[in-house]
């Protein structure tokens, strides 16, 4: 339980603190894994100080999220993964063989990186369970001319079969009036942030 001192709420252990900031980084879609382990630990000792506390601990992560949204860090984001998006995209865009999905779904990933956004994001197209199976192979297929990229900036690529969300108790979208029913899943990492894609299936 929090405590309050002078009008100042804090939280009274260092696992309370990371508790209600994980939260917080929720409610505002910036992920943790942004956050250095210095800067993080940081701002867990604020959040357990009498005369700073949690507003003063939020105040700091909404910092660390607009530093990230700033257009130096975006052009050092966009610089890291430049060279090996350029050669991955060479290769599958506009290619027959490759399905157009699993070409915007890695453009969308690669604008999440450089944006610095949330590391779980919806796939703005619904798609059949058949044509889901066959994307997943294509997203392998991206894999491994992403693993014989220059820079290997791209790894991790998979995927998990579709899942009925709602009948598996996993039907709500955190404190948003969306319901999720069946969905698959893709994953990758770029340079050392894992993304998850939500597919939803009609």
């Amino acid at each position: 339980m929090t405590k309050e001192y002078k009008g100042v709420v804090y939280a009274e252990s260092q696992k309370e603190a990371e508790v209600l900031l994980m939260a917080f980084c929720d409610r505002i879609d910036f992920a943790r894994e942004w956050i250095s382990d210095a800067t993080w630990q940081n701002t867990l000792d604020i959040a357990c100080k009498k005369d700073t506390g949690i507003d003063t601990a939020e105040k700091a992560v909404l910092g660390d999220q607009q530093e990230r949204q700033n257009a130096t860090q975006k052009a050092a984001r966009q610089a890291k993964i430049a060279g090996d998006e350029e050669e991955i995209l060479g290769q599958i865009e506009g290619v027959d063989s490759f399905d157009e999905h699993a070409v915007r779904i890695f453009q969308q990933v690669c604008a999440q990186y450089v944006g610095g956004g949330g590391l779980n994001m919806t796939y703005g197209t619904k798609l059949g369970q058949s044509r889901y199976d066959d994307l997943c192979g294509h997203w392998r297929r991206v894999g491994k001319i992403a693993a014989a990229a220059e820079g290997k900036v791209f790894r991790g690529f998979d995927y998990l079969p579709v899942e009925n969300k709602e009948q598996k108790g996993k039907g709500s979208t955190g404190d948003t009036l969306e319901r999720r029913t069946k969905q698959g899943n893709f994953f990758v990492t770029v340079v050392n942030i894992r993304f998850n894609v939500h597919i939803n299936i009609s």
